[in-house]
């Protein structure tokens, strides 16, 4: 079976950046799976006024399934592919089986059975003010923004989901400082994931 750690936090926190350096240069031994491809699609809804960032917006019975046959290797394992400027699935990809799977996103954790179906819940902890400053500059570098979009979506939707996220914090099993750099914990992070592979006989 695989191992299966779920990375949460809220967002902007830094959980996309952590499982990109947990996974570095091991890339045929770990994958990521991210809550974004699991999106339902905002429908007739205006884009602008959809809450993307509502438990209701994700297919959570999908990412359970996802996640069992990660733990299990099962394949083959469809993974949504979720075009975010469609606001719609396009089609479906396969994931290769693993030994590590990185489950990460900033609210599907809120649901219960998605935290009991990994094995580990990593929290990156970020102070919100820290937090919407480094989703502002990404928001517009990444998503081509403007300081307006990503302000008013905040207030709306984003800030309401980053207090329930706060909540999952205590239920989490390893906590994980960045407001500055978290790059030794990833490293310490790294050496634990190797050795607990090492103790399941992955190796």
């Amino acid at each position: 079976m695989a191992l299966v750690i779920g990375v949460t936090g809220i967002s902007g926190s830094g959980k996309s950046r952590l499982c990109s350096l947990l996974a570095e240069g091991k890339e045929d031994r770990i994958t990521v799976l991210c809550q974004d491809s699991f999106y339902n699609g905002c429908g007739s809804i205006d884009p602008d006024v959809y809450n993307f960032d509502d438990l209701s917006s994700l297919d959570l019975e999908s990412i359970i399934l996802a996640i069992h046959n990660c733990k299990n290797k099962q394949q083959p394992n469809e993974i949504p592919v979720y075009d975010h400027a469609q606001h719609k699935r396009v089609g479906y990809r396969n994931l290769a089986p693993t030994d590590v799977v990185l489950v990460e996103g900033h609210m599907m954790f809120q649901d219960a059975a998605i935290r009991d179906a990994v094995d580990y819940l990593l929290f990156v902890d970020t102070d919100m003010d820290i937090a919407i400053v480094r989703r502002l500059k990404r928001d517009i570098a990444e998503r081509a923004r403007n300081v307006n979009e990503v302000t008013s979506r905040y207030m709306r939707h984003v800030r309401q989901a980053s207090l329930k996220t706060l909540d999952i914090r205590e239920k989490a099993d390893f906590i994980i400082p960045n407001n500055k750099s978290f790059t030794n914990a990833a490293n310490l992070l790294s050496s634990y994931i190797d050795s607990l592979l090492y103790k399941k006989g992955a190796n």
